[in-house]
């Protein structure tokens, strides 16, 4: 997708993080996780949820932009929050992570994740992050061949709770923020 806008979130941005995350989740685990649970999210507790996260400003949040100016995406980086299951606390193998891409379904497929998951290693890189890791749910078929695409090595897994289900997540990491930035 040529003519992309990508910039850090502003606070003006809250409303569209929040309308992404949700659709995200709805459009990317509808069928995998409790419908319940997925219908109970709202974009108004979302958007509280952005305004506290973008107030702490810790952890860099990208958006994208179609190149009419429609909110197309984002990526939520910073530094390893959730590691591994046996990684080392004092010597770990991945010391940056991608918490949250999300692209609403109608840019999907279109180069746009690539673009997110490119600039957030860059920034991580920047950040002295040579090694980044991310967390997906197993069943998400689309966003793990994505993820394996672009040469991300299955490095972990664990269960967790989500309303009445019970999903398998799985990590994948890429040793060098490099790798990833030249990846084709």
């Amino acid at each position: 997708m040529t003519g992309l806008i990508i910039r850090p979130a502003l606070e003006s941005d809250i409303p569209d993080l929040a309308h992404i995350h949700v659709q995200g989740w709805k459009d990317s685990y509808g069928g995998i996780v409790d419908q319940a649970f997925l219908d109970s999210l709202k974009k108004e507790d979302r958007a509280e949820k952005w305004k506290e996260w973008l107030a702490q400003g810790e952890n860099p949040v990208l958006m994208a932009f179609s190149p009419s100016g429609s909110p197309a995406g984002f990526v939520n980086f910073g530094k390893l929050r959730t590691p591994l299951p046996g990684q080392s606390p004092i010597r770990p193998l991945y010391t940056g992570e991608i918490y949250a891409l999300y692209i609403l379904k109608d840019f999907w497929r279109q180069g746009l994740g690539t673009t997110l998951m490119r600039a957030a290693a860059a920034e991580l890189k920047a950040m002295k992050h040579q090694s980044l890791c991310l967390w997906v749910m197993e069943k998400n078929i689309g966003a793990v061949s994505f993820y394996k695409k672009l040469g991300g090595a299955r490095c972990g897994k664990k269960d967790t709770q989500i309303g009445q289900t019970t999903a398998r997540e799985i990590a994948f990491g890429w040793r060098s923020t490099a790798s990833l930035l030249s990846h084709a």
